[in-house]
C-alpha cells in the first residue's frame, strides 16, 4: 500500500532489490543492484540498517545477567533480577513506545507489590505513521498457519465505504481480518488508510478479548465513519470458507 500511494505520487520504489555496490565521486553516490546493469544515482544517500539492544550500558554482568543476550527478557511483573526490573526495548518484545509505557506501568505497580495484572501479549499493536497510515495488531495471514490454525481471510479497500467516499482523494486503504476458523475469533488485523492506526483501536480489543466473529458483525457501528469498514470486512470474512487447515496436510504427512 505505502508503495502503490508514493508510485502514485511520482516516487521510484523498488521492493526486492538488493544493492551490489555503492560508490561515492564526491558528489553523487552511484548505487549497481544484483542481478542489474541499472545504475541509479543521487545526491544523497539514506541507509537504514535496523535497530538492536545493547545491554552492556547498564552493566547488567554486575547484577547476574548476560551481557551478550542482546536482550534482558523480565518475567510476567518484568522482574529481571533481585530489585532489578526490565522495560522497553531491551526486553525484546519489539521497539514500541506504547510496548515501553505499557510494561513501564506494570514494573511501577510492582515495584511498591501493588497488584496488577501481569503482561499480556496476545494482541501487541504496531503502527507506521505513514500516510497512509498502516497498523497490525496479532498474527499475519502467513504466521497464523505456522501456528497450525485453520484460519479465514477478508480484505475490503476504503474506497468502498461510505467514509472512504466522503473522504475523496487520499482515500487509499483496506482492512484486512484473519480469523481462526476453529474458535470463531479475530487472531489478526492490518489496517491502511487516513486512520489506519485509529481503526486498529477496535480490533485490538476484539482480537484482545477474544470476542467472537458472530457477535462483532452483529453490533452497531457508527456512520458515517471509516469503523464502518471493519463491519463490511467482517461481512466478507463470514462468506468466505477457510482455507486448508495445516493440521490435516499434515496428517497426510505433507509439509508444514
Amino acid at each position: 500500500m505505502a508503495a502503490q500511494v508514493m508510485r502514485a505520487d511520482g516516487v521510484t520504489v523498488l521492493t526486492g532489490a538488493r544493492a551490489r555496490q555503492v560508490s561515492y565521486d564526491g558528489s553523487e553516490f552511484t548505487v549497481r543492484l544484483e542481478g542489474s546493469e541499472q545504475l541509479l544515482n543521487a545526491e544523497r544517500l539514506l541507509m537504514a540498517t535496523g535497530r538492536e539492544t545493547d545491554p552492556t550500558p547498564p552493566a547488567v554482568d554486575s547484577v547476574g545477567l548476560d551481557p551478550a543476550a542482546g536482550a534482558v527478557p523480565p518475567d510476567a511483573r518484568m522482574r529481571a533480577g533481585d530489585g532489578l526490573w526490565a522495560v522497553g526495548d531491551i526486553t525484546g518484545r519489539g521497539a514500541f513506545t506504547h510496548v515501553s509505557m505499557y510494561q513501564a506501568e506494570i514494573a511501577v505497580r510492582d515495584i511498591p507489590a501493588q497488584p496488577e495484572p501481569a503482561a499480556d501479549y496476545r494482541a501487541p499493536p504496531r503502527v507506521t505513521f505513514t500516510d497512509p497510515q498502516i497498523g497490525a495488531v496479532g498474527l499475519t495471514e502467513r504466521q497464523a498457519p505456522e501456528q497450525a490454525l485453520c484460519v479465514r481471510t477478508s480484505v475490503v479497500t476504503v474506497a468502498s465505504s461510505t467514509r472512504g467516499w466522503i473522504h475523496g482523494p487520499g482515500n487509499e486503504g483496506f482492512i484486512k481480518l484473519v480469523e481462526d476458523a476453529d474458535r470463531g475469533v479475530l487472531i489478526g488485523a492490518t489496517t491502511a488508510g487516513p486512520v489506519g492506526g485509529e481503526v486498529l483501536y477496535g480490533l485490538n480489543v476484539a482480537i484482545h478479548a477474544e470476542v467472537p466473529v458472530d457477535r462483532l458483525q452483529h453490533m452497531i457501528y457508527t456512520s458515517p465513519a471509516f469503523h464502518r469498514t471493519i463491519e463490511a470486512a467482517l461481512g466478507a470474512l463470514c462468506s468466505t470458507a477457510p482455507r486448508p487447515c495445516p493440521r490435516a496436510h499434515n496428517a497426510r504427512g505433507g509439509a508444514p
